[in-house]
């Protein structure tokens, strides 16, 4: 990458959240056929697996075109590109929050249904550490000249 260090370390970030992204997938996908699960929530699920999927495939892809970005491209090109990261980042993020609040109020009327709760609420933890490094990155960019 033909850039300054702190666009570096953000696509590490990004690229880490990204890839911790499709971990969460498989490993939410490998064992939900053991869970047990309120109704409709294996569709939710299911659609949540895919979200953290395309998101790791759009990242990954973005990553790789800002890298060939070079020190002389404008640094509100590299910004928008990374904004755009970041949000697709969140966007899934908050789509992984829905789940587990859903799965929380069912776990609240039902234990059975805890260990499915647990294992959401865990992938999304896995997922916060790397976001915020990449966020906090993305914070530490130059920003363009007004």
């Amino acid at each position: 990458m033909q850039t300054n260090p702190n666009l570096q370390i953000f696509a590490n970030s990004a690229q880490s959240c990204a890839i911790q992204m499709m971990s969460s997938a498989t490993y939410i996908q490998t064992e939900l056929p053991s869970l047990t699960l309120p109704e409709g929530m294996n569709e939710q699920i299911a659609k949540l697996c895919a979200s953290l999927i395309a998101t790791k495939h759009d990242v990954i892809s973005e990553i790789f075109e800002l890298s060939e970005v070079s020190e002389s491209s404008s640094p509100s090109n590299i910004n928008e590109r990374v904004k755009m990261i970041i949000q697709w980042l969140w966007e899934t993020i908050q789509e992984m929050n829905e789940v587990v609040q859903s799965l929380q109020t069912a776990a609240g009327a039902d234990p059975q249904f805890s260990i499915s709760c647990l294992l959401v609420a865990e992938s999304v933890s896995n997922i916060l550490n790397p976001f915020n490094r990449a966020a906090e990155a993305a914070d530490g960019l130059p920003q363009p000249q007004q």
